[in-house]
Formats: structure tokens, C-alpha cells, sequence
């Protein structure tokens, strides 16, 4: 199933093409010599699609942007951080059920420890309303700490520390400046070609350009330019210079099939949606290693589609020394208009000198690696999302705790959210093994079908839902319980840092002998109780005061 929006933030748009274009520079050097030579144009119009299209197309292939790519996104762009903080709040185990303790159980007057308690909550009683021995978390508690800024006891770090403000200004300037001095460029050569005469009377030319369906394109000579070319969009004509051989007929041939070729391909409207991206793109140097690279394709792709025509080594030899013949030199921009160029004229001839007609076998390989590197390009990236299908869901009838996410953008109908929470509670009543792997595929598949989408669309995050008396009663059992301030003690010694995490619950104190790490098996039940006491080489490694790191929690 695809589902298109029309919504990719531009700074994803510039990161998503940038890292197509280095895929397509490594194929390049890998393949450029074995590949028929339309693969890696038709590539890069993709690549220009995707800088200049706002779109995200999701599909199974989907990728998710990873959270550490977007970071950097936040700090330059309001409308990424905003995004962000809509779809990457805590994820994993504690999605949904983390919260920052600001009120908890402070020690009485007199007690020196300061205390840091975080508790992932997963009490019916604590952490939402319940109706019908079912729990729901609201969408906006589960919200409420957006991953941008945490806050709990004594501590509040941003991460975004760059006025966007002034990166726009940035930009914008940069925009103009580029804009300016291509359109300087452009205008410049476009005064020359104003110098022209129509050439209406050559018996050859026309003839040519009738075998080739294309009498109404008109030709010009003109004085001050060294090389053929073509300019225009909407209404192409060819440039030819005065100092070319008029009487030669095979290299008026040669020529003129060539500069044909970049019309019927529509090479200036690539090269103008490249010069578009180029000033949107001004700062990315990638975006102008593509530029080269582009009119470079091009040229070899109408090498390849002229020599189509000659089945003879003496044909083509007699092409390559038209090339050659009208090559200029230096490393004059070709943006707008296309012209032979001397910068890579030796491949080119060597290319057209060892030209063979592409096997069958070949050129299925060849459309089959385009299409499918085209259909990766355009779903395997996607704009930012929001993965949450259903708020945090619990069960008398069940120790577990449940939310359920997409990975991938997706359109699932009408109430969905509804609609997959009937699902949890449902599978939550009927379950009676406890083992959170059976729950999850069962949810899955559940999902799968309801929704009738693929089992990868949906990710099941499961962690323990006991209450305060049920996770006290379990502690007991492993000779843990608290003093009268709330500090935990493990066989009546003081405890320096608590660590359940799978049962959601953390504690730290200044003062204490022993750091308490509960492990549990996959059904959530106490397997073991590592104790680092003091004295101990780990314990000593560890800071006298621990801060809370909630990264600890996010998985």
C-alpha cells in the first residue's frame, strides 16, 4: 500500500537528495562503463525530483529517519523541531508512560541525601483514569514530555541553541547571490548569441533536419561562439559557429544529429530544473558535483544514441573526429544550453571508438537496476510522521502494558486509533500465558488484518503494568524494601543508585553502600539482583552523585 503526502520538509528534501547523489556517484564509478548510458540520466532526474518535490511516498520499503539525522535538522529548522517533538517522544520500552517525578518523596529535615527518583509509572491508580478494568493513557499525557527538552528533579537541558532566524538570513542571501551570478552568466552568453544569421538557404541542413522529423527547428551561425549548441526551452533553435565547414556534409551530419538528439530528450528542461536546484541547493557542494556529472551523462547519452545509427568502425571513427573537431576548450558553464565540451572529450571518444550495441541481456539488467533504484529513491525515504496508533493500554486482566506505533507513514481509515485499542484490549482479555512475545505476534497480526496492511507497518511495545503494591510485594520477596524517608534498602544497607528497568523504576541518593541493578526474565518476573557494593572496583568508577540519564530508559 502507498500513501503519498505532500508534505517532506525542505532541509529532508536536501538531505535525502544528497545522499541519493552519493549512491549514484558510487554506481557511477562502479557501473558508468557497463550500463547503456540513459541509466544515469534518467538517475539523476530523479534525484532532481526529489530535491525540488515536496513529496513523501511511503511504502514497505520505507525507511524511518533515524532520530540522530534529525537532530541536527532541529536546531536550523522551527518546522523540523516541531515535527520532531510530535513523533519521537519516548520511544521503546517506556513510550507513553514515562514521567518526570517533580513532587515525589523528598527526605525529612536533618537528612543531608539529596534524592532523584524517576518513576515509570505503570499504575492504573497513578497514571490514568480506568473504565471497565481497561486503562487508556490520554494522547496528551503521553505528549507532554517531548524528547527536546527533559525536565526532571534539577535538571532542564534544550538542545536548540541556533536562532533559525539568522541561518534563514543565511540562506536567503546566499540564495540571491547565486541566483544572481548564474543569471549574469547565462545573460552574458544569451547577449552573444544575439549576434546571429538565420541559415535558411542550405539545401544540406534542411534535408537533415527533415530526415529527422525536425524541419522546424531553426539554425543560426553566428561569430562568437567556438562551439555547436542549443538554446531555448519552449522554442529550441541551433547555434552553429561561423568557422564550421559548411560544405562538409558528413560533419554538418554528425552535428546536427547530435544537437537533435539533446532537443528530442528534453536536455535543457533537465538542465534548467538542475540550474532551480542548484540555487536552492547553493550551499551543498554535492548538488554541484551532480551538475557536472549531469551535463557529462548527457552528452554521452547522445553520444550512444547517434552511434545507433552507424553500424561501421569507419562511421564511427569519422563521429569521434567531429567531436573532436568541434570540442571547445576550457570549462565553460553549459547549464542552460547544451554544446560539445573539450573537458572530457577523451572519454567520449574513446567510448565512441569502443561503442558495441548493448546485448539484450544487458539492457534488461540495465532497466531493471534503473527501475529499481528508482522505485528505492522515491519510498525508501520519508517525511517525519507521527508513529503513535493508540495511547498506552493496560488490563486488569493482564501485567502487561501496551502501545502500539506505526513505522511508517500510512492511511489506515477511519478511527484507527479506536479501532487497534479494541484489538489490545481484546487480545490483553484472552491471553492467559503472559509471554510477551506470543501478545505481541498475535497484536500484529491482529493489526495486519484489521487494517489489511503489512505486519512490518506496526511495532508492539510491551513493558510491565504492576502497582505499587505489586512491584513492594516483589521487592520483598528479594529482601529490598525502603526506609521511612522512601530510600530503598537491600538487606537493611542503604542503596546509592536502583535500577528496574523493564519494572520502570530508577532512584538515586547521594548517600548509600550499594548500587541494586534488578534483572527480570522475558515474563517480567525477578531472575536476579546484581549488587555493587562499596569497595567494589565498579562501584568506585561510578560518580558519588549519579545524574539521572533518561536516554537510559529510551530504547
Amino acid at each position: 500500500m502507498l500513501h503519498l503526502r505532500m508534505n517532506m520538509p525542505f532541509a529532508l528534501m536536501a538531505l535525502y537528495g544528497s545522499l541519493m547523489i552519493v549512491i549514484v556517484l558510487l554506481f557511477r564509478a562502479l557501473l558508468r562503463d557497463k550500463l547503456p548510458k540513459f541509466v544515469f540520466p534518467v538517475l539523476w532526474c530523479v534525484i532532481l525530483i526529489r530535491l525540488l518535490v515536496p513529496f513523501s511516498l511511503s511504502s514497505p520499503l520505507s525507511l524511518k529517519m533515524p532520530e540522530e539525522l534529525l537532530e541536527p535538522l532541529a536546531e536550523s529548522s522551527d518546522f523540523i523541531r516541531e515535527l520532531i517533538q510530535g513523533t519521537t517522544a519516548y520511544t521503546g520500552v517506556t513510550e507513553a508512560v514515562a514521567v518526570a517525578v517533580e513532587d515525589v518523596a523528598q527526605p525529612q529535615e536533618g537528612t543531608e541525601n539529596s534524592y532523584t527518583e524517576l518513576l515509570f509509572s505503570n499504575s492504573p491508580q497513578n497514571i490514568a483514569s480506568t473504565t471497565d478494568n481497561n486503562t487508556v493513557v490520554s494522547q496528551e499525557q503521553v505528549s507532554s514530555y517531548p524528547n527536546d527538552t527533559y525536565i526532571y528533579p534539577g535538571y532542564s537541558a534544550s538542545r536548540l541553541d541556533i536562532r533559525p532566524v539568522t541561518l534563514a538570513v543565511v540562506y536567503f542571501i546566499g540564495l540571491l547571490i547565486t541566483i544572481g551570478i548564474l543569471l549574469f552568466q547565462k545573460y552574458s552568453y544569451t547577449m552573444k548569441l544575439k549576434n546571429r544569421l538565420l541559415i535558411e538557404h542550405n539545401e544540406t541542413i534542411n534535408n537533415i533536419l527533415r530526415e529527422m522529423d525536425m524541419g522546424h527547428i531553426l539554425v543560426f551561425t553566428n561569430d562568437e561562439i567556438a562551439s555547436p549548441l542549443v538554446c531555448g526551452l519552449f522554442m529550441p533553435r541551433i547555434y552553429l559557429p561561423t568557422r564550421m565547414d559548411f560544405q562538409n556534409t558528413e560533419l554538418l551530419r554528425h552535428i546536427l544529429t547530435h544537437e537533435v538528439m539533446h532537443i528530442k530528450h528534453k536536455d535543457n528542461w533537465i538542465k534548467g530544473l538542475m540550474f532551480i536546484a542548484l540555487c536552492l541547493n547553493w550551499y551543498n557542494p554535492l548538488v554541484w558535483f551532480m551538475s557536472k556529472y549531469l551535463a557529462s551523462d548527457l552528452e554521452s547519452y547522445c553520444d550512444e544514441t547517434v552511434l545507433k545509427q552507424y553500424n561501421d568502425e569507419e562511421s564511427r571513427k569519422s563521429y569521434a573526429f567531429s567531436l573532436l573537431s568541434m570540442a571547445i576548450t576550457g570549462n565553460r558553464t553549459t547549464l542552460l544550453y547544451s554544446a560539445f565540451s573539450k573537458t572530457e572529450v577523451e572519454k567520449r571518444i574513446k567510448n565512441i571508438l569502443n561503442y558495441k550495441k548493448t546485448p539484450v541481456i544487458l539492457l534488461a539488467a540495465a532497466v531493471i537496476f534503473m527501475l529499481s533504484s528508482t522505485v528505492v529513491f522515491a519510498t525508501g525515504l520519508q517525511a517525519p510522521f507521527s508513529s503513535r496508533l493508540t495511547a498506552y493500554c493496560s488490563s486488569d486482566s493482564s501485567r502487561w502494558g501496551v502501545i502500539v506505533n506505526i513505522t511508517r507513514d500510512i492511511s489506515l481509515g477511519k478511527n484507527p486509533q479506536r479501532r487497534a485499542e479494541n484489538i489490545v484490549f481484546d487480545i490483553l482479555k484472552a491471553d492467559t500465558s503472559e509471554d510477551p512475545e506470543l501478545i505481541e505476534s498475535r497484536m500484529i497480526e491482529a493489526l495486519a488484518n484489521e487494517f489489511r496492511v503489512e505486519k512490518s507497518a506496526f511495532r508492539v511495545d510491551l513493558n510491565l503494568c504492576l502497582t505499587n503494591e505489586e512491584r513492594e510485594k516483589e521487592y520483598a520477596t528479594w529482601e529490598i524494601s525502603k526506609d521511612k524517608n522512601g530510600f530503598f534498602l537491600y538487606k537493611g544497607e542503604p542503596v546509592r543508585t536502583y535500577i528496574d528497568e523493564m519494572g520502570g523504576y530508577y532512584q538515586s541518593t547521594d548517600k548509600g553502600t550499594v548500587d541494586i541493578t534488578i534483572q527480570r526474565d522475558r515474563y517480567g518476573v525477578i531472575s536476579e539482583v546484581i549488587a555493587l557494593h562499596e569497595g567494589d572496583d565498579e562501584f568506585n568508577r561510578r560518580t558519588d552523585k549519579v545524574e539521572l540519564d533518561l536516554n537510559y530508559f529510551i530504547r
